[in-house]
């Protein structure tokens, strides 16, 4: 049987990698990355932390508030949020359930 989602609003540090040239602020491009992945539902807070610049682009690190589709705890949330492109790291600092 499977365990019906529900969302959970989690606060993560993430590195994203941005590519140069991008339109924005380094911010406002890690807020997109997180944003197009498929288990987020809503980021509400984006909070610059550090950038690494590399031969293509800008590994930038973050720390965000958001909801995410999920039911099985922390590792499942950094797992999720993992998949998305240009995720290179997440480390899930606080969860809360939403029901």
């Amino acid at each position: 049987m499977s365990q019906a989602l529900h969302a959970v609003t989690v606060t993560a540090e993430v590195t994203v990698l941005v590519p140069r040239g991008t339109d924005g602020t380094l911010t406002t491009a890690a807020r997109d990355a997180l944003a197009a992945i498929e288990r987020v539902r809503t980021v509400h807070d984006v909070e610059h932390a550090g950038f690494r610049p590399r031969a293509t682009d800008i590994e930038v690190d973050i720390v965000a508030r958001l909801t995410v589709d999920e039911a099985r705890g922390r590792e499942a949330v950094e797992t999720a949020l993992q998949n998305g492109f240009g995720v290179r790291a997440v480390n899930v600092t606080a969860l809360e359930s939403d029901r």
